[in-house]
């Protein structure tokens, strides 16, 4: 009796704990920054959701009611943000007419990844709690998470909660014992604790997983037994293997882009909602304006309002001159620019291997000619352009300074500056082959490579430049060569060096100790556009 007395008692005080829970309202929504995310039109921005986490929303125009997709970037557990890794995602879900969420959440390390999983709970339970504020349907719920966040989603995903109807995993960890490193820092019993594969798999939302197919990270075959488990247990999952991909999708090659459309076709296959008809949102930023029409080639921009010319930067992706779209790796540096005044310009070129470098460079020139020849449409001085590029595209950048002394400056983050130290063969996947279709690597192939290097090319008439690079990449040692070089030639630049950081500013995310370089590039381009004045 006293048993069943203390279960009773139990049961009571789990019962008004929930009811205590339900009564508790929601936790006020503040939009911190109207300007949204600087690179989609119509987003409110920097919305805290818990404590110092946000995250960012975008709701469709009109009366319909799409299903929201809840994004969760990766970023292996301690980098990454909201705008960062997933840039190419929130275009896919926008222009495919979804509602979507992007969020922030605790980058602790895969030691603690509880906390993170913990503040996506929290991130969900909010946007529940503001549907109606939102405009959304609380119930049309979609998980999508990529790398890291794939295994955070997949780990969520078990949890039943309440109005998540669907999961989408992009390059997901399903078994951290099998992760290329295998991680020596934690025991290999928490290893597979945290495994999702590990985790009972029936009752789970419909799934769609995604992995390329030659992800030397995250086994591909670990990412189908999962799929395959979720079926066995009774649920419903669909694998869509990316043939050739790596394991980052924004890494992904234009021919493997179809896994795009394969979210919004699945999306639509769940039955939670038509999506919506795609208006884009007027304001400061522009989308898809067309630079070259021949190549169909074209540029985000972003306006500031401005009763006289601003200055511009016109603003080229990486990606190993393969990869990459104009709202991939760059996002983090849209807002400082943005909210220095500048306008900016995003561009998408045309990528190897079905293009070569002299394409690549034309796309550029093109690009510069087109934003100075419609200056007054954009209200922009077309004597004070600066050229901003990082990793491949630092390269282009840096490579037209020694051509075009026209513009007021060049901003390259971690570039490759001499193309012979980077160039041992001429495999297939090789850079001499790819960029410049030599099959051989002979004086002739080395006198080309040396052509396209900037550390050669380099001349004291050159516009100012700043090199930004983190010390902790191989390219490190480009940066300081080059500063040498420039130094030697006495071209005026600077030399920003980012103590302890990886390859990539998409990576820099979530690290306050490296976010100093914003306000760095910003401060530079303000410095030398009052040198310029001052010359005039």
């Amino acid at each position: 009796m006293q048993r069943l007395i203390r279960v009773g008692t139990w049961l009571m005080c789990v019962v008004l704990l929930a009811a205590t829970a339900a009564a508790q309202p929601c936790p006020a929504l503040r939009v911190r920054n109207p300007a949204g995310n600087y690179f989609i039109p119509g987003v409110r921005g920097d919305i805290p959701y818990s404590g110092n986490l946000a995250l960012d929303a975008y709701v469709q125009q009109g009366p319909a009611r799409p299903p929201s997709v809840i994004v969760v970037h990766g970023g292996g557990w301690t980098s990454g943000s909201r705008i960062a890794h997933v840039g190419q995602i929130l275009e896919t879900l926008t222009r495919g007419g979804f509602n979507w969420f992007s969020l922030d959440y605790r980058l602790s390390g895969l030691e603690r990844y509880e906390d993170s999983v913990a503040d996506l709970r929290s991130g969900i339970a909010f946007i529940r709690c503001h549907a109606a504020d939102f405009r959304i349907d609380p119930n049309r719920l979609v998980l999508l998470g990529e790398d890291s966040g794939a295994h955070l989603t997949a780990l969520l995903s078990g949890e039943r909660l309440p109005g998540v109807v669907g999961v989408v995993l992009i390059g997901g960890f399903y078994d951290l014992t099998a992760m290329n490193p295998v991680p020596t820092a934690v025991a290999r019993d928490f290893l597979v604790r945290a495994s999702p594969i590990a985790k009972a798999l029936g009752g789970r939302p419909p799934t769609l997983v995604i992995h390329g197919g030659a992800d030397n990270e995250a086994p591909g075959e670990r990412a189908r037994h999962y799929c395959d488990s979720i079926v066995g247990s009774g649920g419903r999952c669909q694998f869509i293997e990316v043939d050739g991909a790596s394991h980052r999708s924004e890494n992904w090659w234009p021919s493997q882009w179809h896994y795009k459309a394969a979210i919004n076709q699945w999306l639509v296959s769940l039955e939670a909602g038509l999506p919506a008809n795609y208006r884009p949102i007027p304001g400061m930023i522009q989308k898809d304006i067309v630079y070259q029409a021949s190549a169909r080639l074209a540029l985000d921009a972003c306006l500031p309002s401005s009763t006289t010319p601003v200055a511009a930067v016109l603003v080229v992706h990486g990606g190993g001159w393969e990869a990459g779209d104009k709202a991939t790796y760059v996002t983090p540096v849209f807002e400082p620019l943005a909210r220095a005044g500048l306008a900016w310009f995003s561009i998408d070129y045309r990528l190897t291997p079905a293009f070569t470098h002299d394409d690549q460079l034309q796309d550029l020139r093109d690009a510069i000619r087109f934003v100075r020849a419609e200056h007054r449409r954009f209200n922009i001085d077309p004597s004070r352009i600066f050229l901003l590029g990082e990793s491949a595209s630092g390269q282009m950048v840096a490579q037209v300074a020694t051509e075009d002394r026209s513009l007021a400056g060049v901003v390259s983050f971690y570039g490759v500056y001499d193309f012979n130290a980077m160039v041992t063969d001429a495999s297939p996947r090789s850079l001499l082959v790819r960029l410049f279709r030599r099959t051989e690597l002979n004086a002739k192939s080395r006198a080309e490579l040396q052509r396209y290097s900037p550390l050669y090319g380099a001349h004291k008439d050159m516009p100012p430049m700043l090199l930004v690079n983190g010390t902790a990449e191989r390219l490190w040692g480009q940066a300081q060569a080059f500063d040498k070089r420039l130094t030697q030639l006495g071209v005026r630049h600077d030399l920003v060096a980012i103590e302890g950081a990886p390859h990539g500013m998409e990576n820099w995310e979530g690290h306050p100790e490296w976010m100093f370089y914003k306000q760095r590039v910003v401060r530079w381009i303000e410095q030398t556009l009052r040198g310029q004045d001052s010359r005039q």
